[in-house]
């Protein structure tokens, strides 16, 4: 197709998605503000890491936080206009951020952290999925295994098809992806990004009372409401996630 055609058959797919999709966009994007707008009351802490007891262990934490929500935000945009394969692909460094970021948090003194702090290379599995002894990741498992179909060029990757009505299946799993990853993407950032002592300081010290809790609630709120359009294995994504990690006692990764 000429780019005139893709233009066009773009515009067309975005408008019949919104109209296919509205609750499920709606719940996306509501995830995405009320995620931003929690992680904006501490903006002004991360220059100091004497009140926020942050360390070198959280650098991925706040990279992942904060390239995840222009990468969701892109794959959205994409999935929308019916290029479901370049918006799906887009997702696999989401997976990896918030799978790297816990894995830093839990398991602050391990050399992972130093190779990713210097840009060298990290073999996920064997580094991350692997050394995670419970609880079973069996989802997620699935999902990462989806995601490295798709990022490759594999019989599975990007697309051949643009017409909504050939891709609309395809814009569907995306969404609910979307959904899942926002789903972690708030466990993230309430138990891993925001240290008690940051909780403290927004509670005690913000100009506006309750200000914490209502930007908490409002995030936690717009994740319960959004997991009602994913499928009972989409929400044990996001509960694997969120549980408790115990970890393999030698990391040498």
């Amino acid at each position: 197709m000429r780019f005139n055609e893709l233009e066009k058959e773009r515009q067309r797919n975005l408008t019949l998605a919104q109209e296919k999709f509205p609750e499920r966009i709606s719940v996306i994007k509501n995830c995405i503000d009320t995620q931003h707008e929690y992680v904006e009351l501490f903006f002004g802490l991360l220059q100091h890491r004497h009140l926020t007891q942050h360390g070198d262990a959280e650098k991925p934490i706040f990279s992942a936080v904060i390239k995840n929500e222009i990468a969701l935000y892109s794959s959205l945009i994409l999935t929308l206009d019916g290029l479901h394969g370049s918006g799906l692909a887009l997702l696999r460094s989401v997976y990896e951020a918030l799978m790297i970021a816990k894995f830093a948090s839990l398991r602050k003194n391990d050399n992972l952290i130093s190779k990713w702090i210097a840009g060298e290379t990290i073999y996920f599995s064997n580094a991350i999925l692997k050394k995670i002894v419970t609880p079973e990741l069996k989802e997620l498992k699935i999902l990462w295994g989806a995601l490295c179909n798709v990022s490759h060029a594999t019989i599975y990757s990007y697309q051949v098809l643009t017409r909504f009505e050939d891709v609309e299946k395809q814009i569907a799993a995306n969404l609910a992806i979307l959904i899942m990853l926002l789903g972690c993407n708030f466990h993230l950032i309430n138990k891993h990004y925001i240290t008690r002592e940051m909780a403290y300081l927004a509670k005690e010290y913000h100009s506006k009372e309750g200000e914490f809790q209502r930007r908490r609630d409002a995030a936690k709120i717009a994740v319960q409401t959004a997991t009602i359009f994913i499928s009972p294995q989409a929400r044990q994504v996001i509960r694997e996630y969120s549980r408790v990690w115990q970890l393999a006692p030698s990391i040498n990764s």
